[in-house]
């Protein structure tokens, strides 16, 4: 077969993680840009000639950190390398990013825009978190205003209404447990099934992530230790223990380069070393929260997904599947629609052990997920790969599908979008009166204790409205016992039953 000089192709990756001990100070723990930095000469190393591969770089992309604010990281890390000839970017807020960032490179490789870039990111959230406990300043490297802030690859958009924002729902944990919440009343579940179901999921995760060099947590936690709260493992957001959400305390790095197929032959990279990207497709679900019909359902993963089998993905064919793993709600999602057992301990759907034992390093993850799959498919050069990303709350997505082989009519992606969007929207509106509650969580503080119940409901005429109580009495008993489908009353925005 004879291959287009021009087919994008990864020729290296590299991950960095730095596990603290008994003893670690925030001394002890690298810098942001030390990680970046070792995961991008790890990645040229990974590819060949170390050297050789860093100045054949065009391009650095740093994925946006939640840690470390500078104008440019990107220019830091090439100037660190003695990179001197080097467009450097950065990117905005989203867990798809990295895997987007495929897709983008790939057709600028094969419009011959670029030959060579390089995806790199890390956070050190757990170092920032030793100061804060030390009481000491964080001294990282900051650029000042001499330097340009680097250009971000895309808008920057407010992911939540400001009812949505007003009844408690700010970070991905308070959101969440509502997508999950509404799951198990659509499939029937009681409060204990739906328990042991998710510490069932999370405890697969759990046992490859004991075996990933990489992860952050590899002690393996029984599904019961998992699900169940205790001194050690608080209720975040109900259902959600710690053990069930995404770990971002974390000091982890990771980078990737892809290539053109003639420059990994002159770069010298052997032909087994070398993973295509095969397809590739992105999607926003509704932007915003209030306007998804069915709050456990995602339209864009399955108009993707629909994308890639048009191009030719078979689900079968897919030996190594990384699907993005920041709540367990997101996985089963993603499960249903690629149609395969979330629960099946001989296929469980992470190589890396998702982002509560492999770890979260903001939106960073999927650039590890990416190098996991890299090396699983040159181990096993006959299987094909699959890696989700998602950004915000379930509404970025980008799957793509890598192998060993290129693709037999070369690279293709597709921005499904219109199909997203052509879907129908829910109608949203601050109610007074009559309510019935469609889903809810319970926010828990940090020492465990409820302190607000987060409730999206809807009337008599199906429009969606946000709500929240704080009676201490309703906490208990939407833990205790299925809330949803029961009725309410909204008078100035607090629920009460």
């Amino acid at each position: 077969m004879t291959i287009d000089p021009r087919t994008p192709v990864l020729i290296g990756v590299g991950q960095v993680v730095h596990h603290p001990d008994a003893h670690s100070t925030y001394d002890t723990q690298p810098h942001p840009l030390d990680l970046m930095t070792e995961a991008l000469e790890r990645a040229s190393r990974d590819a060949g000639d170390e050297r050789n591969v860093l100045e054949a770089l065009d391009e650095i992309v740093a994925v946006g950190s939640f840690s470390w604010h500078t104008n440019d990281p990107a220019l830091l890390v090439a100037q660190r390398l003695a990179l001197t000839d080097v467009t450097t970017r950065l990117t905005a807020t989203g867990g798809n990013t990295p895997q987007r960032l495929v897709h983008e490179s790939a057709r600028r490789i094969l419009a011959g825009e670029v030959t060579t870039v390089a995806v790199v990111g890390a956070e050190a959230m757990h170092a920032r978190a030793l100061a804060r406990r030390e009481g000491r300043h964080v001294d990282w490297l900051v650029q000042g205003d001499d330097v340009a802030k680097a250009p971000l690859d895309e808008e920057t958009r407010i992911p939540l209404t400001s009812a949505e924002y007003a009844h408690g729902l700010t970070l991905p944990v308070e959101v969440y447990p509502v997508f999950e919440n509404a799951r198990r009343a659509r499939e029937h579940w009681s409060l204990a099934t739906q328990r042991d179901r998710l510490g069932a999921l999370w405890a697969n995760f759990a046992q490859v992530a004991a075996k990933n060099p990489y992860a952050w947590i590899t002690s393996a936690p029984s599904a019961s230790d998992i699900a169940t709260p205790s001194a050690t493992n608080r209720m975040v957001a109900f259902p959600y223990t710690k053990l069930l959400v995404a770990n971002l305390p974390v000091d982890m790095g990771a980078a990737y380069i892809i290539t053109s197929y003639e420059n990994a032959v002159t770069l010298g990279i052997s032909r087994d070393h070398m993973v295509f990207p095969q397809y590739g497709a992105d999607a926003n679900d509704h932007w915003f929260i209030s306007e998804r019909p069915a709050l456990d359902d995602s339209p864009a993963m399955r108009a993707i997904w629909g994308a890639l089998r048009d191009f030719g993905t078979d689900e079968s064919a897919l030996t190594c599947i990384d699907l993005y793993s920041c709540f367990p709600t997101v996985v089963q999602t993603a499960c249903e629609v690629l149609d395969i057992d979330a629960l099946d301990p001989s296929r469980v759907p992470t190589l890396t052990g998702g982002l509560t034992f492999a770890g979260g390093p903001g939106n960073n993850y999927v650039t590890h997920a990416i190098a996991s799959v890299v090396q699983a498919l040159r181990d096993d050069q006959r299987g094909q790969g699959l890696v989700t990303g998602l950004g915000w709350f379930s509404t970025k997505h980008s799957w793509g599908t890598y192998a060993t082989s290129p693709p037999s009519h070369g690279f293709r992606s597709r921005d499904v979008q219109g199909e997203v969007d052509a879907q129908p929207s829910c109608a949203y509106n601050a109610i007074e009166g009559d309510v019935t509650i469609e889903s809810y969580t319970v926010r828990h503080d940090r020492d465990g204790e409820p302190e607000r119940l987060v409730v999206v409901a809807r009337d008599a005429r199906g429009v969606r409205t946000w709500t929240h109580s704080t009676d201490v009495d309703l906490m208990v008993r939407a833990e205790t016992e299925e809330i949803i489908g029961t009725r309410g009353v909204v008078h100035e925005g607090v629920l009460s039953v």
